[in-house]
């Protein structure tokens, strides 16, 4: 797990490096492997922006948010990633168990594979 920091035309507080690795470790530990945060912040006009990207071993999400307040950008972006996080959790989900159901019409309903089937004869 590794967390990049990066302001731009402001400065880098200890509450707000706090808030961010707090509510980016929250993230990070549902996702396996080698992962990478990177976030960027930085101020475009009376908006404070905070930036998200999240890499790792064939993922990539990012979350961009725009208030007029800093931490509550960071929150909202980390809402964001969470919503990818889980539609990417469902469509896994999703996948495995209809890979299930094709293979439970196959076999007949059972609810044996058909390598079950084999090693019974």
């Amino acid at each position: 797990m590794n967390i990049n920091m990066t302001f731009k035309h402001m400065d880098a507080t200890e509450a707000l490096k706090t808030h961010v690795n707090e509510k980016t470790a929250k993230i990070l530990k549902f996702l396996k492997g080698e992962v990478e945060a990177n976030w960027v912040f930085y101020l475009a006009g009376d908006e404070h922006v905070a930036d998200l990207r999240i890499q790792g071993p064939r993922i990539d999400y990012f979350g961009q948010a725009r208030t007029e307040n800093m931490y509550h950008s960071i929150d909202a972006a980390i809402v964001k990633i969470e919503k990818q996080l889980k539609k990417h959790k469902e469509i896994l989900k999703d996948h495995i168990h209809r890979e299930r159901k094709a293979a439970d019409k196959v076999n007949g309903g059972g609810g044996k594979t058909k390598a079950a089937d084999d090693s019974e004869e």
